[in-house]
C-alpha cells in the first residue's frame, strides 16, 4: 500500500502550498472583520496538516511565569501533542507563587480549564478568555479573586496579558478547538519550567511548598506527551491518579491512589528528537523575574520598551535545549517553521 502513502502525502502537500498561497495572495484581513472571528494563520494550518494534525485538534496550554512564555500544544493522531508555538507573554500581576486574595495582583500558578463560556470576544482588552481561577481548589484554601484571563493589550494586574495580535491567534487555537467538541482546553500555569536546577535555584521562594504537584505534572508530561490528568482530594491536588480521584478537594484521599503514566516509546522518542527547530513567536516581554538564592525578595522588572522601539532585554534568558530536562524529547521544539 505504498501507493497510498504516497497519494495520501502529496494530497497533504497540495492541501499546504494552497494554503500558504492563500495567505500570500489575499488582501490584508478587512477592518470590519472580528477579531475574535479570524482563522489561524494559514502557514499555521498548512504546517499543521502536513504533520497530519487536525487544525481543530486538541488543545494543551502551559504559562511559564519566571520566563514569560505561552506554549499551545496540540494531540497527533496517536493520541500523543506537539509543540505547536511558543508566544511571549508580554505582561503578567506579582511574582512567584500561587495568587492567594482579590486585590494582590497576582497570577495564579495551577491547573485550570478554559471552558467555552469562558471565551470572551467583547473583551476591552481586545480578547480575552478566563482560565478558571479560583478552582474548586483554591476555593478550599480560601483564595479569592476572579476573573482572571489570557487577554490583549499587554496591561497586567493579575492576568497574562499578551499582545493584540498574538492573542488573536491563541483566542482561535482555544476557540476552534472548543467549537470542535473538546470539553474544556486545559491550562497549567507553572512558576517557571520545573527543572532541577531552577527547583534548586528557587529552594529558598517562600512558595516552594505549593510546587510540588506542578514539578511532578511538568514531569510527567516530559515523559508522555499527555497532559496530566488532575485531581482534587484532601485539600490537594492528585497528578495523574491510577484510582479514580474526583474533583471534590474536601473529599478524603483514597487510601492507595497509585500512578498512571504511559512513557513514550523509544521509537517515538527518537522521531520527536528529529522535530524541526521551533518557532517563537515575536513580541514585547515587558516583565521577568529573576529570584536570587540568597533572597527570594530581590527581582528584577522589566521596563517598556525604549523610544528606538527595541525591547527591554532583562527577562530571564531562557533554558538551552542542551541543558533542559526534556530537551531529549523535543519539548522545547515546534513543529510550525
Amino acid at each position: 500500500m505504498r501507493w497510498l502513502w504516497h497519494l495520501t502525502t502529496q494530497v497533504r502537500l497540495l492541501a499546504a502550498m494552497i494554503a500558504v498561497a492563500i495567505q500570500v495572495l489575499a488582501p490584508v484581513a478587512l477592518a470590519d472583520e472580528k477579531a475574535a472571528e479570524k482563522p489561524l494563520p494559514s502557514s499555521v494550518e498548512a504546517a499543521l496538516l502536513l504533520r497530519d494534525i487536525a487544525p481543530e485538534a486538541p488543545v494543551y496550554i502551559r504559562v511559564f511565569k519566571e520566563e514569560s512564555e505561552l506554549e499551545v500544544w496540540k494531540a497527533r493522531p496517536n493520541g500523543r501533542y506537539a509543540l505547536i508555538k511558543t508566544f511571549p507573554v508580554c505582561n503578567w500581576g506579582g511574582t512567584l507563587g500561587p495568587k492567594r486574595t482579590m486585590g494582590d495582583s497576582m497570577s495564579p500558578e495551577g491547573f485550570y480549564r478554559v471552558t467555552p463560556g469562558a471565551l470572551k470576544p467583547d473583551s476591552k482588552y481586545h480578547l480575552a478568555f478566563n482560565i478558571g481561577y479560583p478552582n474548586a481548589l483554591d476555593r478550599a484554601l480560601g483564595r479569592t479573586g476572579s476573573f482572571i484571563m489570557v487577554h490583549g493589550d499587554c496591561r497586567s494586574v493579575g492576568c497574562f496579558a499578551m499582545s493584540d495580535s498574538l492573542i488573536e491567534e491563541i483566542y482561535a487555537f482555544v476557540r476552534d478547538s472548543l467549537a470542535a467538541g473538546e470539553a474544556s482546553v486545559p491550562i497549567h500555569v507553572f512558576p517557571f519550567r520545573m527543572t532541577a536546577a531552577n527547583i534548586k535555584r528557587h529552594a529558598d521562594n517562600p512558595a516552594r511548598g505549593t510546587w510540588g504537584p506542578l514539578k511532578e505534572a511538568y514531569d510527567d508530561f516530559t515523559r508522555t506527551r499527555e497532559p496530566p490528568e488532575i485531581g482534587m482530594c484532601g485539600k490537594r491536588y492528585v497528578v495523574n491518579p491510577l484510582t479514580p480521584v474526583g474533583d471534590d478537594p474536601t473529599a478524603a484521599c483514597p487510601a492507595l491512589i497509585g500512578k498512571r503514566i504511559a512513557p513514550v516509546s523509544p521509537r517515538v522518542a527518537k522521531r520527536l528528537v528529529k522535530t524541526d527547530p521551533d518557532l517563537e513567536a515575536r513580541g514585547q516581554k515587558l516583565k521577568g523575574v529573576e529570584v536570587g538564592t540568597s533572597s527570594w525578595e530581590t527581582f528584577l522588572l522589566g521596563t517598556s520598551p525604549t523610544a528606538n522601539g527595541n525591547e527591554n532585554k532583562s527577562t530571564p534568558p531562557r533554558q538551552s535545549l542542551a541543558t533542559s530536562s526534556d530537551a531529549s524529547l523535543g519539548a522545547l521544539q515546534s513543529i510550525v517553521k
